[in-house]
């Protein structure tokens, strides 16, 4: 880089010898007119190096920035989905216990926290906190619809709030909820005539 300059640096000096050189053999300017020449074609280039550095400058630090966002989305989009397979996970066997849980919330504060807005965080871990109240730890398999109800809204909750923060246009509404319980349904009604 350091060579670069000095070769340009002196490819100018070089060219203007020439020009000047030139320009006194062929008599192209009388004496008195070309150092006003000489001026005004040295303040044209100062100006237009200012402006060409400045455009460039700036187009710079604006692809620095969009590099950056592109990479931080990536690490939220990978973080994000680690935590929903998480999540999921959790949630096969319809209930979620006290270790799940404190797993759940070693990820977010691991993996969601550093990535997510405060308000976000709040919503995620208020979710979290209704699965606790719900929580059993002498249990694997819950039998209480209302409760299996409760902690799989919450589940849906942290996931639209997730889809937000990353600028997702899907969320799991009242309609898909219906669909994906109904789906849900069918599957355990199968396992259950399959163990019988």
């Amino acid at each position: 880089m350091k060579n670069r300059k000095i070769i340009a640096i002196i490819c100018i000096i070089i060219g203007f010898v020439v020009f000047i050189g030139i320009a006194l053999y062929t008599k192209l300017f009388s004496s008195t007119e070309l150092p006003v020449q000489i001026s005004g074609a040295l303040l044209e280039a100062a100006v237009t190096a200012v402006l060409t550095y400045v455009l460039l400058s700036g187009q710079t630090s604006q692809e620095e920035l969009k590099e950056r966002n592109v990479k931080v989305f990536e690490a939220k989009s990978v973080k994000f989905n680690d935590f929903i397979n998480q999540l999921w996970k959790v949630w096969e066997d319809r209930s979620i216990d006290l270790d799940e849980l404190n797993e759940l919330t070693k990820s977010v504060s691991q993996n969601i926290v550093p990535y997510t807005r405060p308000q976000t965080v709040e919503i995620i871990l208020s979710r979290l906190i209704e699965i606790a109240k719900r929580a059993n730890p002498y249990q694997t398999d819950s039998s209480d619809k209302e409760v299996t109800e409760l902690i799989q809204r919450n589940i849906f909750d942290i996931i639209n709030e997730l889809s937000k923060e990353i600028g997702l246009g899907g969320a799991i509404n009242e309609a898909i909820r219906q669909r994906l319980n109904e789906l849900d349904g069918y599957c355990n009604n199968w396992k259950a005539n399959q163990n019988k």
